[in-house]
């Protein structure tokens, strides 16, 4: 878990990474049957993930760069 600085606790806490699916909102129909049948025949089932981060202190949502974050301490299960 990255460690950040937190705006709600004003300390330095760890940070939970949580990834929320990204919205196509500017998507006409024919574009997205294209899609669903390109990733249908293909095989791939990819979705477009964003990375929201939350504090593990207070469990609100920070917004700062992903770049800041130091993420050496990050274990995958």
């Amino acid at each position: 878990m990255p460690h950040v600085y937190c705006d709600c606790c004003h300390k330095v806490t760890a940070h939970k990474v949580v990834l929320k699916r990204c919205e196509n909102s500017n998507i006409s129909f024919l574009r997205s049957l294209v899609c669903f049948f390109a990733t249908v025949l293909q095989g791939d089932h990819y979705v477009k993930m964003e990375k929201q981060y939350f504090c593990r202190g207070c469990n609100r949502q920070n917004e700062f760069s992903p770049a800041s974050a130091s993420m050496a301490n990050i274990k995958t299960a």
